[in-house]
């Protein structure tokens, strides 16, 4: 690419930031730390230029960049614009704990393909066992994570984070929603009949997923006494992590935005 054409793509980007509303003064903004150091020294912004900004709670800005100092950008607020990238309904993904920075990975993919609230869950067969004194570490990488996700797909609200529950705790949050599904390798009823069976207008829905093990079925039991509907993914074992991005993904399809 030669450097007109850099020049040009460069300027068809516009930069995305998270920016906390307490940053944000009427018309002014200022951007610190490491989102100022890589808008500063590896984006190579100047004054003059202009950016977008998100709260991950509906607020969104551009902006011009007015000053660059030591570790902060200050700049002037041009214009608000409504929320964008949200999916039409509000889907939420209850997960079993999975081991190792395989949950790390999830909430990037969550996030693109539009969950509005992502609750994990300890299994009976969950691998990794509660540690209450690393789970607030896990939930703040889990949000930064997300944060970073929402200015790659150009999302506005960032997906709302729970602490980790367990199975019974899941099942008595679960009253509040419209549609509730679960996904298990050993049901007899096929994915495919999940939008003749739900043909109405709904809004809220909660997809199950569970860890690397499966659901017991003392589990399958106690969801379906909750209202759960449950659904085979196909003839395949998928690991679990494949199995919840291609349920959201068929959720997204069925009733939300994607295709």
């Amino acid at each position: 690419m030669d450097k007109t054409r850099r020049l040009i793509y460069k300027k068809s980007i516009m930069y995305r930031f998270y920016i906390h509303n307490t940053a944000v003064q009427g018309k002014s903004a200022e951007l610190s730390g490491q989102d100022a150091k890589h808008l500063v020294n590896v984006l190579r912004i100047r004054c003059g230029e202009i950016i977008e900004l998100f709260d991950g709670k509906g607020l969104n800005l551009t902006a011009k960049v007015k000053e660059i100092t030591q570790g902060s950008v200050k700049l002037a607020v041009i214009d608000t614009f409504a929320p964008h990238g949200e999916s039409p309904i509000h889907l939420s993904l209850a997960q079993g704990m999975l081991k190792d920075r395989k949950l790390d990975k999830l909430i990037r993919h969550l996030t693109e393909l539009g969950v509005a609230e992502w609750i994990p869950f300890w299994g009976e067969r969950s691998v990794p066992k509660p540690d209450k004194k690393k789970i607030q570490q896990r939930m703040d990488r889990w949000e930064k994570i997300a944060k970073e996700s929402l200015k790659q797909c150009r999302r506005s609200l960032l997906p709302l984070i729970h602490a980790p529950l367990s199975f019974d705790q899941l099942m008595d949050s679960s009253q509040d929603y419209e549609i509730k599904i679960a996904f298990f390798e050993n049901a007899s009823c096929s994915v495919k009949s999940i939008p003749n069976k739900n043909s109405g207008s709904f809004n809220k829905f909660l997809v199950l997923i569970g860890p690397e093990g499966g659901f017991s079925d003392r589990e399958m039991d106690l969801a379906e006494k909750y209202g759960f509907q449950i659904y085979s993914l196909g003839p395949r074992i998928l690991r679990a992590e494949t199995a919840t991005i291609a349920a959201c993904a068929l959720i997204q399809h069925f009733f939300g935005d994607l295709g």
